[in-house]
């Protein structure tokens, strides 16, 4: 006689609950093996088999409806091939939105913002509003900042090639280039106090002679008059 399993039995050997077994019947996934006269259902080992293929396909991430039409499919090792790689690409693409979301989780874990900027700056997503606009902002001044670099190097170049009156013009234009980048970006930027919460633009001259990081800039702020490293963001 064939090993048989109670519906109790069975639900505990693949760690789910009876209901969820009654469901499946209910789907017409997996049926017991034969039900007795007083409603009992017993399993047999092509049906723990069955249910076992069940719950690692769902594992896997497959709706209940996919599955149903492999088990119920001719060719079903065609078809579940063809539904992996399909899973395979939807995986890869809830991984890729999981990884965006840690990145801000990551970014405002280092921006460590007090409960004053949270206070009365309009929260976390105003922030993060503004911190895209900064990226961006950042992207471009790099990209001008190349720009500047390769000036530089022809300027240097000219002083060897030709005259020593020209490369001065060439570097003279490059000086007044990089004041000209540095005030784009500081019309750009403004800045959150992290002890009150105020935001603040600073003079030009305390802006450019400020020690800074890529995030913040020591700053005085006009409110609290306190000196710290201020949250840089982008201006409306």
């Amino acid at each position: 006689m064939p090993e048989r399993y109670t519906i109790g039995e069975a639900a505990k050997k693949l760690q789910v609950s009876t209901r969820t077994l009654r469901f499946y019947e209910e789907k017409d996934l997996v049926r017991p093996a034969y039900t007795e006269e007083n409603g009992y259902r017993f399993y047999e080992k092509d049906q723990i088999r069955q249910l076992e293929l069940i719950l690692f396909l769902k594992e896997l991430g497959f709706s209940l409806k996919q599955i149903k039409m492999l088990i119920q499919d001719e060719h079903g090792s065609q078809s579940l091939e063809l539904l992996l790689k399909e899973q395979y690409q939807e995986n890869q693409r809830k991984i890729e939105e999981i990884s965006k979301k840690q990145a801000q989780i990551k970014h405002l874990q280092k921006i460590k913002l007090s409960r004053a900027v949270l206070t009365n700056h309009s929260g976390i997503t105003d922030i993060m509003r503004k911190e895209n606009r900064l990226s961006a902002l950042r992207r471009r001044m790099c990209f001008l900042g190349i720009l500047l670099v390769l000036g530089e190097l022809i300027g240097i170049s000219l002083l060897y090639a030709f005259k020593v009156q020209m490369s001065v013009a060439v570097i003279g234009v490059t000086v007044v280039g990089a004041i000209a980048l540095s005030k784009y970006y500081y019309d750009n930027v403004e800045y959150v106090c992290p002890n009150c919460g105020d935001v603040f633009i600073p003079s030009f001259l305390a802006f450019n002679l400020a020690p800074h990081t890529p995030k913040f800039r020591k700053l005085t702020c006009p409110k609290c008059g306190k000196r710290s490293y201020c949250l840089e963001i982008s201006r409306e």
